[in-house]
């Protein structure tokens, strides 16, 4: 068989030693894994509305972005748990019909001797120094510039008089999740009370801002849109990404707040996951921990992509977030049914740092309403794309320029001829050299090889067919005994 030349001519006359260089087969498979955080932006930010933007720092996130901006807060979180993975952030504007979340405190009394108000925002907390014999509207105004001074904060403060009124920095819906609280030393003369909340409404939608990532692959998402339009529209958006056609599969991490509650009981946990069976968008309890829910799925995603980005197959249970406020540690039993649910689950460890103890997807039942564990873990989803990834890699590194045939005669040593024989030859040595034995992501060499079907498609001389069954390997999760003692 004649050796194939590509700049060698065959006709060559001029007398030397010519050797093409050809780097096909050189090299290992890997790529750059790349997350995306989204968020909303403030209104006067100079990132654009929809496109996405490569950030490497919290500073420059909050500079695009605008101070204090849900889409700021991610990439700041995302960033001091994962310096690893190639870092986006989608911005989208707040709704342009909608109000800002806003609460107030009335301040009344005259500071006997100097002091502090705390100031509580989403767990942090700050202190507004008072004087000795400041009345209320001065202490109205230390309040104000005390939150206003934290720049990164997701709200503000304006005071009116003794009347200190916090904002959401952005409209919507996605304010109502802040939690702050102002208190006075009464002992001190300094009293701040409570007056009215007024929620923030309107969410924008996301869906035609899914569609314009294009063909972009993202392997790790995390959302602050926790609504039900827009929960469906980006597991439409995922499952058209995962598919046969477009093959640039991602997970999305999406934070879920409330009581545990019931299926029924609207506004729960429960509930909310119970409208969405995705094998793509994992749901992350954060209950009624005083955090914003972008800080939770951003946190999430940061420290379970690490791991998985190196070993999709990896099990990530006891995988520490760091930073994070874990508020209610669920029992045995509600762990139970938020798995059942479609909801990871997390435990606390004795100094009260979050550890993931259970990642899995929210998709629950097949189509006919029938319990379906096939996408349990969302180590399963990560793999078989791993999978498909690497087999379309590797086929196309080493078959692109050959030729095909749908017998397994021998073409001679060298050809470039692919045949069913040939396929399955591929196929079955990356299973066992790379699937097993390299990568652990595969078990069972034998029932695998048995599985394999390779075809030329019947009156087509252009398309290679082929099925096959690979047998993921599992998580030890559970290892369940009778000690029967005598």
């Amino acid at each position: 068989m004649a050796i194939p030349f590509k700049q060698i001519p065959e006709n060559l006359l001029v007398p030397g030693q010519y050797d093409e260089i050809d780097n096909s087969l050189a090299g290992s498979q890997g790529d750059i894994k790349k997350a995306l955080m989204i968020g909303y932006k403030l209104a006067t930010a100079e990132a654009e509305s929809g496109k996405p933007v490569n950030v490497s720092s919290a500073v420059k996130a909050h500079q695009l972005f605008g101070y204090g901006s849900p889409a700021a807060i991610m990439a700041e979180t995302f960033l001091s748990l994962n310096k690893v993975e190639e870092l986006y952030v989608l911005p989208i504007h707040e709704p342009e019909a909608g109000t800002a979340w806003k609460k107030q405190f009335t301040v009344s009394g005259t500071a006997a001797v100097a002091g502090a108000v705390r100031i509580t925002v989403n767990g942090r907390y700050f202190d507004a120094a008072v004087t000795a014999g400041a009345t209320a509207e001065e202490i109205a105004a230390a309040i104000t510039a005390k939150i206003n001074s934290e720049i990164t904060l997701p709200v503000s403060a304006e005071a009116d008089a003794d009347v200190v009124t916090i904002s959401a920095n952005v409209k919507g819906t996605a304010g109502n999740n802040n939690n702050v609280w102002v208190a006075g030393a009464p002992s001190s003369g300094i009293y701040v009370i409570y007056s009215a909340t007024t929620d923030g409404t309107g969410v924008t939608e996301i869906k035609q801002y899914l569609k314009g990532l294009g063909e972009i692959r993202y392997n790790f998402i995390a959302s602050d849109f926790d609504d039900a339009e827009n929960i469906r529209a980006s597991s439409d958006e995922l499952e058209s990404r995962y598919g046969a056609m477009r093959q640039i599969g991602g997970r999305m991490y999406i934070a879920l707040s409330g009581e545990l509650g019931t299926k029924t009981d609207a506004g729960t946990m429960l509930a909310k996951a119970d409208k969405v069976n995705s094998p793509h968008i994992i749901f992350i309890p954060k209950g009624v921990s005083p955090e914003l829910p972008c800080v939770w799925s951003a946190a999430w995603c940061a420290s379970a992509c690490r791991i998985l980005a190196d070993d999709p197959a990896a099990n990530t249970y006891d995988t520490k977030i760091t930073g994070l406020i874990g508020g209610v540690e669920f029992n045995a039993d509600e762990r139970q049914k938020l798995l059942e649910a479609g909801i990871a689950t997390y435990r606390l460890d004795t100094t009260g740092n979050v550890l993931i103890e259970r990642l899995v997807t929210s998709y629950t039942e097949n189509t006919d309403g029938g319990r379906d564990t096939s996408y349990l873990d969302v180590q399963v989803t990560e793999t078989v794309d791993a999978v498909r990834t690497y087999i379309n890699a590797e086929a196309k590194k080493r078959f692109k320029d050959w030729k095909l045939s749908s017998t397994n005669e021998n073409f001679g040593s060298g050809a470039k001829v692919m045949s069913p024989g040939v396929f399955r030859s591929f196929l079955a040595g990356l299973y066992s050299d790379v699937f097993i034995k390299e990568k652990q992501w595969c078990q069972d060499f034998d029932a695998y090889k048995k599985s394999i079907i390779v075809e030329v498609k019947s009156g087509s001389k252009t398309r290679l067919e082929y099925k096959h069954q690979p047998n993921l390997i599992g998580q030890f999760y559970i290892g369940a005994g009778v000690l029967q003692f005598k």
